[in-house]
């Protein structure tokens, strides 16, 4: 099911447009930083609200710790690709699920190494479309180019890729037809563009419902019935 993984919902008070929107364009959820009780939540609307987290601080020891708190109260967990021993170590962490592509673009690659270790723990490239509406001409191209070589790079290592819309306002969200469409352009073929807007962000979410259900207790291991505790 469609879920668009990064919405910047700036308040509560303007979710429900944001919402109602998701619903006009397909979406059965999507993920924003904006602060909230539960990991998710289903609104009045029918659309699932995903708790997104983005470690935006600097150094391995302070991305591990800021990892470490989110994963408990957030559905989706972002580190953006910049310093080269953090995007690695957050690429083999599997409690990291994306690997984002930050916006300015200056310095920003996903090396071939980082691609291959995010490939074994099923950590996705997530690449937002927010940079490609806000540019034209040179500056456009120049975007697509960076956004290309980052596909390419995945694609070559088999690591996830995940398509969202980056969007700030309603009116810049975009449908997952039209996301797709963006997945072309950045040299996916057409089933990939599906898996990266459809398949991969659901099997995101599915996965961490899971971790974060108190019937979890590791990979592979679940209490599947509890005992009568008298």
């Amino acid at each position: 099911m469609p879920i668009d993984m990064n919405v910047k919902v700036p308040n509560k008070e303007g979710l429900d447009a944001f919402a109602q929107m998701a619903v006009k364009l397909g979406f059965t959820g999507f993920a924003s930083t904006l602060s909230m009780s539960d990991p998710f939540e289903k609104l009045e609307n029918g659309v699932t609200l995903l708790t997104r987290t983005d470690v935006n601080v600097k150094g391995i020891r302070a991305v591990t710790r800021a990892v470490e708190k989110a994963r408990s109260s957030s559905t989706v967990i972002s580190v953006p690709l910049g310093e080269s021993r953090v995007a690695s170590w957050a690429a083999e962490d599997s409690r990291v699920d994306l690997l984002s592509v930050p916006y300015p673009l200056k310095g920003v690659s996903l090396r071939k190494s980082t691609a291959k270790l995010a490939a074994a723990s099923d950590t996705a490239l997530e690449i937002s479309i927010a940079p490609l509406l806000g540019v034209s001409g040179l500056m456009r191209s120049k975007v697509v180019k960076v956004l290309r070589e980052a596909t390419q790079t995945a694609l070559d290592a088999g690591m996830p890729i995940v398509l969202s819309s980056g969007s700030d306002s309603p009116i810049t969200m975009r449908s997952p037809r039209a996301l797709c469409y963006v997945g072309l352009l950045l040299g996916l073929d057409w089933h990939g563009s599906e898996k990266a807007v459809y398949e991969n962000p659901d099997r995101i979410f599915e996965r961490n419902k899971k971790r974060l259900s108190p019937d979890y207790v590791g990979p592979g291991v679940e209490i599947v019935e509890r005992g009568d505790p008298s």
